[in-house]
């Protein structure tokens, strides 16, 4: 996997890669093959490429296996994207946006937390992920800030992004970019659009998405039936964001694009304030929640994306 490719994943884009197929096993055995590019139209927003008015219902399919899509060139037309959002059809997790200027300098590790006796640790991080799915299971919208963190240990390479994440079930979601400022990522009940004016000002990608489905809830991709999906260990408590919370590792059962999720429990209020992804090829992606709100009010407005004048919108 060269620079580039690692450089443009997210640590959530299994999840938007799915909403991006519209669950299409097809398309997915298409993503495979590096000679199959992925198929888009361009249109212009003057020749009404405007956001559909949402109302279609959303379901939860699975997360794909993480597929590198090959690197698309500007000379066939088809859109590119940026180092921190996903291309078309790319299902690897969330990443930041510029490579840290400075050499990297590891931080001094932190110290282990206390671990849980062998014979408490599989019932308590069992007892924990029933709260946490119970938890989501009343949530029914959330905001907060969040920072997205990629390290690659064999390129010695540390990535950053930050920005605001909003979600309202079962079909709205955005994520709006600080850094790099404008870049956006929004789901508004029927289409899925990214833009990333950092990248190409004049270039918007939209997909469908499948009803009923819920391929924007992004927590339930990961939190749904966690008991039946992983196996987990209690590893003691931390602070995140100001709050005590469980850490819990979690290992897959069957086959997945990571091969290790840790997550932060917050102790009072059982959500999750922070995920840790480790690949295949022991690189780590973090994604974490500050200031984190549920169940506040998100109106349509704040979910709806009209693409800019003369921009080309490439419809999957």
């Amino acid at each position: 996997m060269n620079t580039t490719t690692l450089r443009r994943t997210l640590f959530l884009a299994p999840l938007l890669a799915a909403a991006a197929c519209g669950g299409n096993e097809a398309a997915d055995a298409r993503s495979d093959d590096p000679r199959t590019p992925p198929a888009v139209q361009p249109a212009t927003a003057r020749e009404g490429a405007a956001p559909a008015n949402a109302s279609a219902p959303v379901g939860a399919p699975a997360a794909q296996p993480a597929v590198s899509a090959p690197e698309p060139q500007a000379a066939t037309g088809r859109p590119v994207a940026p180092p921190h959002g996903p291309a078309v059809l790319d299902p690897i997790p969330a990443a930041p946006q510029q490579p840290l200027t400075s050499p990297v300098v590891e931080s001094a590790p932190e110290a282990p937390a206390a671990e849980t006796p062998a014979d408490e640790q599989g019932a308590s991080a069992a007892q924990i992920l029933q709260r946490v799915e119970r938890n989501y299971g009343s949530v029914r919208s959330m905001q907060a800030d969040f920072v997205q963190e990629l390290r690659v240990p064999l390129l010695g390479q540390n990535t950053r992004s930050t920005g605001k994440i909003y979600q309202r079930r079962p079909d709205r979601f955005l994520m709006k970019f600080t850094q790099p400022v404008g870049d956006v990522i929004v789901a508004d009940g029927r289409s899925f659009w990214m833009y990333y004016p950092s990248n190409d000002p004049k270039q918007v990608m939209k997909t469908s998405i499948a009803a009923g489905s819920q391929q924007v809830d992004l927590q339930k991709q990961f939190l749904s039936n966690p008991n039946q999906r992983y196996n987990s260990r209690l590893g003691g408590e931390e602070t995140v964001d100001g709050r005590r919370a469980y850490v819990l590792t979690l290992v897959p059962r069957q086959q997945s694009p990571y091969k290790q999720l840790r997550i932060w429990v917050d102790k009072g209020d059982y959500s999750v304030r922070r995920f840790e992804m480790t690949e295949q090829n022991e690189s780590v992606r973090r994604l974490e929640f500050r200031n984190l709100k549920t169940n506040v009010a998100l109106p349509d407005a704040l979910f709806s994306f009209t693409p800019p004048r003369g921009a080309q919108v490439f419809q999957q």
